[in-house]
């Protein structure tokens, strides 16, 4: 283990536990005996979180034609799967122990990743599924979740320099750090027992296509998705303080691998925006 990553790991501590109704869940969905009842009475423990299933079940994102009025309706319209995605996404704001501006920023740009991914997912010839590419999304910078929590003032640093200076966020945490958010984040999404393919796109959605193309198809797909989607993200300026234009899309070599071209940018963009329209406000 990089020796610099080990000590951080050290002085971060104990690593965030995976918030405890998202582990409950996440159990239960992988059970095949699992019902929608058995699901419908983990999440009523959480009258929040229930309520905010509801309100996604009846939000344009699914475009039902009639209103949801029950939890257990919610679950089985929605689909175990999406019902997951949903209660991670929700429950994931227990792992910031602090919650500023820099927080809010990393929050938004994470949610609206997962919505763009889900989007995206099933764009064109990508065809990858929706909710591993959700939860990727939703996931892929979780180590900067960790890093601005444990070391508050020096991670402050790390965010002017990418927002005042335009560095990327892995070199300014290497030069920090030693190490990037990238790599701590696949160490937290392993300690989860998170499954492979998506530790793998968190520690790998920031590399070169070259590092993971020997994966599996449908999971280098699942990393090039996560690296598409959050550019753009940035190059929209979701979780940023403006959008980014100098985010180059089509050039990008992720971009590429699935099989996009100039011409896939402006409908891209557009199913971008009109997502995080969508999705405004559902995850808090």
């Amino acid at each position: 283990m990089n020796p610099e990553l080990a000590k951080a790991l050290e002085m971060v501590g104990e690593l965030p536990p995976v918030p405890k109704i998202a582990s409950k869940v996440m159990d239960a969905v992988g059970d095949p005996e699992t019902s929608a009842d058995d699901l419908r009475s983990i999440i009523e423990l959480d009258p929040t979180l229930a309520v905010r299933i509801l309100r996604i079940a009846n939000s344009s994102l699914y475009g039902f034609r009639r209103e949801v009025e029950t939890l257990r309706h919610a679950i089985t319209l929605l689909g175990f799967r999406n019902v997951e995605c949903t209660v991670m996404a929700a429950s994931l704001k227990e792992v910031f122990a602090n919650f500023g501006l820099g927080e809010k920023l990393l929050w938004e740009h994470a949610t609206l990743c997962g919505v763009v991914a889900a989007k995206l997912a099933s764009y064109g010839a990508i065809d990858t599924p929706r909710e591993p590419a959700f939860t990727a999304g939703l996931l892929h910078d979780l180590g900067k979740v960790a890093l601005s929590n444990a070391f508050r003032e020096r991670y402050a640093r790390v965010m002017a320099r990418t927002y005042g200076e335009g560095v990327a966020y892995t070199e300014a945490e290497r030069d920090e750090f030693g190490f990037d958010h990238a790599l701590l984040g696949a160490h937290i999404a392993q300690s989860w027992n998170l499954p492979e393919a998506l530790v793998t796109a968190i520690r790998r959605h920031h590399d070169p296509v070259e590092m993971y193309a020997s994966l599996p198809p449908e999971q280098m797909r699942l990393v090039a998705l996560t690296a598409v989607s959050t550019r753009v993200c940035t190059r929209l300026g979701f979780g940023r303080r403006g959008p980014v234009e100098a985010v180059d899309l089509c050039a990008h070599d992720a971009w590429l691998a699935l099989g996009l071209g100039e011409a896939d940018e402006e409908p891209i963009l557009a199913l971008a925006q009109e997502e995080a329209k969508q999705a405004a406000g559902l995850f808090g």
